[in-house]
C-alpha cells in the first residue's frame, strides 16, 4: 500500500470517527480529504461513505465473528473493523492486503493493543465460506433482512413494509446503498447543444431520458461541467419540482427554504416576465450556498436570510415551500442520514411543517400560488400535511399542473400531486403540491 492510500484510509478513519461524534458525513469530508489528490480522494470517499452506508451489513457480520457483543468493542477499534470488512466485501480487495493495511491503521492511531484482535477478526472473516447463511431472507424475514444486509434502521422498514410491497422496499433498499449518478439541470438552451459544448471541453455527458433538461455525467468531473455548461447539479426528483412549479409568474415569487439553491436558481432562470425573485434561508451558513449558486449562475436572485415559520416579506403571488424534512427519499445522497433520523424527529419536523404553511397561507396573496414540496416518502410530511392545511384553509385549493410541464404522467397522481417514488424511476424521492389562494 503505498503512503497516499494510507493517508486516504486514515482520512476515511478521522470521517467515521466525526460521525460517530455528530458531524455530517459530507461536512467531515470536505474537511478531511481537503489535502488528498484525486484517486486518494476517491478512495478515502468510498471507503468512509460505504462504511457508513452499510453499517447495519458490516455490524450484523461482525457480530458473527466478534467474541463480544460489538457495545463492548472499543468504538475506534470498531471502525477499522467496518472499514477492513468493506474492503473484504464490497471493494473485492484481496484478504491479506485488506487485513495487513487495515492493522497498520490500527497501529498508526490506537497502538499496538488492538491489532492482534483486528488481525483475528478480519482474518476469521477471510476464512468465512457461507457469508449469505448470516443473513436474513427477503422472503422469509422481510424486516430482518432490510435491518441487516439491507443496512436501514428498523422503525423505517417497517414503516415502508406497512405501505407497499417488500420488493419495492427491497428496491428502495438497494438504491439507498448504491451512490448516486451526478446529473444536472441545464438552464438555458437546449440539452443537445450543452452535450456537444460539454464534449468539446472533454467533458462526457447525456440526457436523462423521460425527465426535462436533465444531463448524466458519464465521463470527467461536475466541476469541468459547470465551468462549460450552465446548469446546477440536482436530482431529477428535486429538477421534477421546478418543472411541476413551472415558470413563476408576474410578481414576487418566494423560495421561502432555499438552500442549497438549486430550485431557486433553476426557477430564476426560468423566469419571463418582471418580478423579484427572492431566496430565504433560516440558516446564514447555508445561504451562503445560495449566493454562491446564484452568482455562477448569473440568476437574478435576491437572498434574505429568515425563519419561513415568521417570513419578513409582505407577500408574494409564488411561494415555493420546500420544507425541512426527515428526507427519507434522498437516503442515498446522505450515507448518515438513515441513522440519524428518527420518530421523534419525524415528530418534530411535521410540527415545523406545519408551522411554515400557516405562515404562507398569510404571505400568498389572493389568486397567488402555493407549492408544498419535500423530499421525503412518509405520508406525515406529505399528503397528511395538505389534509390538513386544506381542512383549515378553506381559501386554498388544489390547482392544476401547468401544460407543457414535461413530466412523466406516472408521476402525478390523481390529485394532481407530484410523487417521485424512488422504486419505481430510480431517482430521489419527492412530493409536491400546488395550491391556489381564491382570489378576493
Amino acid at each position: 500500500m503505498t503512503r497516499a492510500a494510507d493517508e486516504a484510509r486514515l482520512a476515511a478513519f478521522r470521517v467515521l470517527a466525526d460521525v460517530r461524534a455528530g458531524s455530517f458525513a459530507d461536512r467531515s469530508a470536505r474537511r478531511r480529504f481537503a489535502g488528498l489528490s484525486g484517486p486518494e480522494r476517491r478512495l478515502a470517499m468510498e471507503l468512509a461513505f460505504g462504511c457508513v452506508r452499510l453499517r447495519g451489513r458490516l455490524d450484523h457480520e461482525l457480530r458473527a465473528l466478534v467474541d463480544r457483543p460489538l457495545d463492548e468493542v472499543e468504538p475506534a477499534v470498531l471502525d477499522w473493523l467496518r472499514i477492513g470488512l468493506f474492503q473484504l466485501r464490497e471493494m473485492r480487495v484481496p484478504a491479506h492486503a485488506a487485513v495487513d493495511e487495515t492493522v497498520r491503521g490500527v497501529r498508526a492511531t490506537i497502538g499496538p493493543r488492538a491489532t492482534g484482535f483486528v488481525n483475528g477478526v478480519l482474518r476469521a472473516a477471510g476464512r468465512l465460506r457461507d457469508r449469505e447463511g448470516l443473513f436474513p431472507t427477503l422472503e422469509v424475514d422481510p424486516v430482518g433482512h432490510l435491518t441487516t444486509w439491507g443496512s436501514h434502521p428498523e422503525w423505517l422498514v417497517r414503516r415502508w413494509l406497512g405501505r407497499t410491497t417488500r420488493r419495492e422496499v427491497a428496491r428502495l433498499v438497494e438504491l439507498d446503498n448504491r451512490p448516486p449518478d451526478v446529473t444536472a439541470r441545464v438552464l438555458e438552451g437546449e440539452v443537445s447543444a450543452a452535450v456537444e459544448r460539454a464534449a468539446a471541453a472533454g467533458v462526457a455527458i447525456e440526457p436523462v431520458p423521460g425527465w426535462p433538461r436533465m444531463v448524466r455525467l458519464v465521463g470527467g468531473d461536475p466541476a469541468s461541467l459547470l465551468a462549460q455548461v450552465p446548469a446546477i447539479v440536482q436530482d431529477p426528483a428535486a429538477s421534477a419540482v421546478v418543472d411541476y412549479v413551472g415558470p413563476p409568474a408576474r410578481g414576487t415569487f418566494v423560495d421561502l427554504c432555499a438552500a442549497p439553491g438549486g430550485k431557486g436558481v433553476a426557477l430564476a432562470s426560468a423566469r419571463s416576465t418582471t418580478g423579484a425573485t427572492v431566496a430565504a434561508d433560516v440558516s446564514g451558513r447555508r445561504m451562503s450556498d445560495v449566493v454562491r449558486a446564484a452568482r455562477r449562475t448569473g440568476a437574478p436572485l435576491r437572498t434574505v436570510v429568515m425563519d419561513g415559520r415568521h417570513p419578513a416579506i409582505r407577500s408574494a403571488a409564488t411561494v415555493l415551500a420546500d420544507v425541512p424534512c426527515t428526507g427519507t427519499g434522498t437516503l442515498r445522497r446522505r450515507p448518515d442520514a438513515r441513522w440519524r433520523v428518527d420518530p421523534r424527529r419525524l415528530e418534530a419536523l411535521v410540527s415545523i411543517q406545519a408551522a411554515i404553511l400557516e405562515a404562507c397561507a398569510k404571505l400568498v396573496e389572493p389568486g397567488g400560488l402555493l407549492v408544498y414540496a419535500t423530499c421525503s416518502l412518509e405520508p406525515e410530511e406529505n399528503e397528511e400535511r395538505v389534509i390538513d392545511f386544506l381542512e383549515g384553509h378553506g381559501e386554498f385549493v388544489r390547482d392544476a399542473v401547468p401544460g407543457g410541464s414535461g413530466l412523466p404522467d406516472v408521476a402525478l397522481d390523481g390529485l394532481g400531486q407530484l410523487r417521485v417514488l424512488p422504486w419505481r424511476f430510480g431517482t430521489d424521492g419527492s412530493f409536491a403540491v400546488r395550491l391556489r389562494r381564491r382570489a378576493a
